[in-house]
């Protein structure tokens, strides 16, 4: 995360300089752009209703070295997740955490979350949680503080396709709670 934004930017930068993007007036940009890396904080769930699992399905990615800090702070040692076996070894710890971090009500009902496992994707973290329901939800309400103890800008956006409606919350440090209806 910290490196590929700043990676993104500089390959613009040389892209226009060497002339392979056209119609741009490469002197105006040149102007307005500062080589100062600002770090962005945000994680990025989906949520659907699985009928046959009877639950809500979250997928939600985490760049590891962000998760690897706060778990290794929670832990008082290193946690390294992209070892070989450090998912299962962590698992428990990783569960932990998002119990703490992600409190979900459906329909006005406190749910436990279930943490279902996860696999490293480049230099993200991808999380699977369910959320078990007997119905399609007409009301969800998260408390999502993840990463927020550790990064102040801290961010997570989650996206529900619930009922054929696409909706969208975002919790950070001054709205740690938001909701959605369908």
């Amino acid at each position: 995360m910290k490196n590929s934004l700043m990676f993104i930017f500089l390959s613009l930068v040389v892209m226009l300089h060497c002339g392979a993007i056209d119609n741009v007036d490469d002197s105006r940009f040149r102007e307005s752009v500062t080589i100062t890396a600002h770090k962005y904080y945000l994680s990025v769930s989906n949520v659907k209703y699985s009928e046959k699992a009877a639950a809500l399905q979250i997928t939600s990615r985490f760049f590891i070295d962000d998760l690897e800090d706060v778990l290794s702070a929670r832990a008082d040692e290193e946690i390294i997740l992209t070892n070989e076996g450090s998912l299962d070894k962590y698992k428990g710890l990783i569960a932990s955490y998002f119990q703490s971090r992600l409190r979900t009500k459906v329909d006005g009902e406190l749910i436990k979350n279930n943490y279902l496992g996860a696999e490293v994707e480049n230099d993200q973290l991808v999380l699977y949680i369910e959320v078990p329901v007997s119905q399609e939800p007409t009301e969800i309400e998260m408390r999502f503080t993840a990463l927020m103890e550790l990064f102040e800008e801290q961010k997570n956006m989650v996206h529900f396709k619930i009922k054929g409606q696409r909706k969208t919350l975002i919790t950070d440090e001054s709205r740690k709670i938001d909701s959605v209806k369908f």
